[in-house]
């Protein structure tokens, strides 16, 4: 859903219809899968999605006939990360875009604020999940002044799922805070 919105800023140059905007928030921050269907054919349907995988080299990436149905990689997913939180810079999508982006994810509603947000007071997330082959759920986002992230699990159960993300996000943050503390090298966002 964060890559249909990505398309949809980056075509339009960061100006969308208020309408558009009321349908992306509720897709973003609720999860609406009708909007992102609504979204996903403004954007060119597959055709579309596809080219967003094209433009930004996430070359893992592929949408199979309907944004659901879309394979990717967490590493794919940090180059998206890449370009909404950590390319000031960046010619694919205008500041405006990447705020617009940023303002959505910070603002999921709560039942929404799981997965790498865990041991996080502040976050920028995009959750989700697919049952077409057993239970498929990722948490992408990121930690603001810290790092982004992308997790993908594959498991029996939702439940699982959701605690392998959790449990690793809180590895993830404790890790960088103390590489941070304990070596000279630099971490950026």
């Amino acid at each position: 859903k964060v890559g249909i919105l990505a398309k949809l800023l980056h075509n339009q140059g960061g100006n969308l219809s208020a309408e558009q905007q009321g349908v992306a928030s509720r897709m973003i921050r609720f999860s609406d899968n009708d909007c992102a269907t609504e979204l996903y054919n403004e954007i060119g349907a597959e055709n579309g999605l596809n080219q967003l995988f094209q433009e930004l080299g996430m070359n893992s990436s592929h949408c199979n006939g309907h944004w659901a149905f879309t394979t990717t990689t967490a590493a794919d997913q940090l180059r998206l990360l890449h370009e909404i939180f950590l390319n000031p810079g960046s010619t694919y999508l205008n500041q405006q875009s990447r705020q617009y982006l940023q303002s959505l994810m910070g603002q999921v509603t709560p039942s929404q604020a799981w997965g790498i947000s865990a041991g996080s007071s502040r976050f920028y997330i995009k959750d989700g999940w697919n049952t077409s082959s057993g239970w498929n759920v990722s948490s992408i986002g990121a930690i603001p002044g810290k790092y982004t992230i992308a997790i993908y699990t594959v498991a029996p159960s939702f439940e699982r799922c959701r605690s392998y993300i959790e449990q690793l996000a809180l590895v993830t943050r404790q890790v960088i805070s103390w590489l941070k503390k304990s070596t000279s090298l630099v971490f950026g966002p």
